[in-house]
Order: C-alpha cells, then sequence, then structure tokens
C-alpha cells in the first residue's frame, strides 16, 4: 500500500508540473463543507473506532473468528485500494501537501499528495462499524455502542472531507467497497469454511455448535443439523441421510444426527452409490425436498430434519 501511494503521489506531481500550478477538482460537498487545517482529526477518528473495536473482539466469546473477517475483509479492501490508487493520477484536493521525492520502496509519509482513490481512513471507520454491527451483542447496550460506532463513521468521513485528505468520491468509493468486502468474506466464510467442517476451533471454541459453556444441548444439535455438521464437525448429506431412513436403513434421531451420519450415509453405499441404489421413488422424494428448501417451503428438507 506504501509503495503504489508513494508511486501514485510521484505521478500526481506530474500534473502540477505540466500545468505550472496546483488546483483542485470540482466537488459538490467541499462547496457545502469548510476548509478545515486539522489533519490530525483525520487520525484521532482513526482511534476512536478502533479501539473500541479492539475492546470488542477481546471481550468477544468467538475473539479469533471476529478477528479473521475483520482482517480478511480489511486486507480484501486494502487489495483493492493497491490496484486503484495509482492507475489513475489526481491533483489532490489538499493545497498544503507534500509529494514524495524519494525512493517508493522505502519513504514513507503520511497525508502525502495523490493518495486519494479511495480513502483508507474511512475504510478503516466502516470496517470497524461492520464489525460492531454483526458481532455486538444484541442487547440494549450493544445497540446503543453500534450506532454510536456507525455515528464515529459518518463524523469521521465528514472530517476527511473537510480537511481535504480526500475528494468526496474518494470517500464515498470506501463506503460502497468496505461492506462489500465484509459481505464477500461472510459469504466465503459460511460456504468453504462453516459448511466444510474447517477451522472449526476458530467458528466453535468450545465443541462444533457451541458458542459459549451455557448454550443448551438442544440450541447445539439446533446449530449442527442447519450446518449440516455431525459433532465431530463432519459434514455431511442430509437428503441422503433422509432417503437411508426412508429405505429403513437408520433412524432419524439427534444421537443418529450427532454421531452416526457419516456411518448412515456409509451404509447406504457399499458397492454401488445412494444414487445408483435408489429407487425411483427415492429419486421423485430427493427432487421434492431439493426443490422445497431451495423455495423455503415449509416442507424443505432442513426443517424436516429438526425434531420437536
Amino acid at each position: 500500500m506504501n509503495v503504489m501511494a508513494n508511486v501514485a503521489s510521484q505521478r500526481s506531481q506530474l500534473i502540477e508540473d505540466a500545468l505550472g500550478t496546483r488546483f483542485t477538482l470540482p466537488d459538490v460537498f467541499f462547496e457545502f463543507i469548510g476548509y478545515v487545517e486539522l489533519l490530525w482529526m483525520t487520525d484521532m477518528f482513526d482511534a476512536l473506532v478502533f479501539v473500541p473495536t479492539a475492546l470488542l473482539i477481546a471481550f468477544h466469546e468467538r475473539p479469533w473468528r471476529v478477528t479473521s473477517r475483520l482482517l480478511l475483509a480489511w486486507g480484501l479492501a486494502s487489495l483493492i485500494r493497491i490496484t486503484t490508487v495509482a492507475i489513475t493520477s489526481v491533483p489532490d484536493p489538499r493545497p498544503t501537501c507534500k509529494y514524495v521525492e524519494g525512493n517508493v520502496f522505502t519513504s514513507f509519509t503520511l497525508h502525502r499528495c495523490g493518495d486519494a482513490i479511495y480513502s483508507g481512513h474511512t475504510l478503516i471507520f466502516v470496517i470497524c462499524a461492520m464489525t460492531w454491527a454483526s458481532f455486538a451483542p444484541k442487547s440494549i447496550p450493544g445497540r446503543v455502542l453500534t450506532t454510536c460506532a456507525w455515528a464515529l463513521c459518518v463524523a469521521g468521513s465528514l472530517v476527511v472531507i473537510a480537511n481535504r485528505a480526500h475528494y468526496t468520491i474518494d470517500v464515498l468509493l470506501a463506503w460502497y467497497i468496505a461492506p462489500g468486502a465484509w459481505f464477500t468474506v461472510a459469504w466465503f466464510w459460511y460456504w468453504h469454511i462453516t459448511r466444510k467442517g474447517r477451522l472449526l476451533r476458530i467458528e466453535f471454541p468450545v465443541e462444533v455448535g457451541r458458542h459459549r459453556d451455557s448454550d443448551s444441548p438442544e440450541l447445539c444439535q439446533r446449530r449442527r443439523v442447519q450446518l449440516g455438521l455431525t459433532r465431530d464437525g463432519t459434514p455431511y448429506d442430509p437428503v441422503a441421510l433422509y432417503l437411508n431412513v426412508l429405505r429403513g436403513e437408520g433412524e432419524l434421531t439427534p444421537q443418529v444426527l450427532d454421531d452416526s451420519a457419516p456411518a448412515l450415509l456409509r451404509s447406504g453405499t457399499n458397492e454401488k452409490s445412494n444414487a445408483e441404489t435408489a429407487t425411483p421413488a427415492d429419486a421423485d422424494m430427493a427432487a421434492d425436498i431439493a426443490a422445497d428448501d431451495a423455495s423455503g417451503h415449509p416442507g424443505s428438507s432442513s426443517q424436516a430434519l429438526h425434531w420437536p
């Protein structure tokens, strides 16, 4: 990030050298928000948002999961910024900025000229606010703190614009990209980590399906069924398990789902797969289950696996 920002700064200087003067691009918010010389406030808002987020992670029931999600989303959004910051050079909106003139690989300067598209400060604001929205307690204090995090996020964005550290478009791009990176990581985490039984010590530090010691066994079983995982974290196919039960090769009970699902799946294969041994009626029922599950119908397979 630092190297590409230095490249952007040196390329931005070419604009001033070619024109012989420094100018600022037209910006709608610049017309309504006055210019202030308090650049330190942009870094202060980083601390105001990041420090409470670090405390949230430290006292969370699954701190490594929250840390992983935050760093992955932040890393993805930063990777996008690396590809954009030096591609299109724009004149810096701040008239007092300094150009980087040294080696791009060894120079380090805060708030340098040309480090524009898009706002790294706003990226931190939004990623931290998304962490609060996703992992803060669902109690009244948790919702109040989440609201405060979003308020600091908005205020920090306005401070960035007021200090002319970025154009408004840089701030808006951060607001668009940061949630996109957050939900992209969330989607990947659910389907390729949780549903496949990977990194379960991060996802469930106590045992599979249990977030804290006080969780009831019924709640843990419900989570395992919804995720398609057995007690030891082995994924299973609920449709194949259901068909084996219909063929009389097993009984659908909590104990079966927790301890014997892989064995049930294997018992129906022997030398042939479940698809080869299933009857036409089984195939029709599997198709009905899959269609109901996709449509969210009350008779879907995900709900058929629940017990009283």
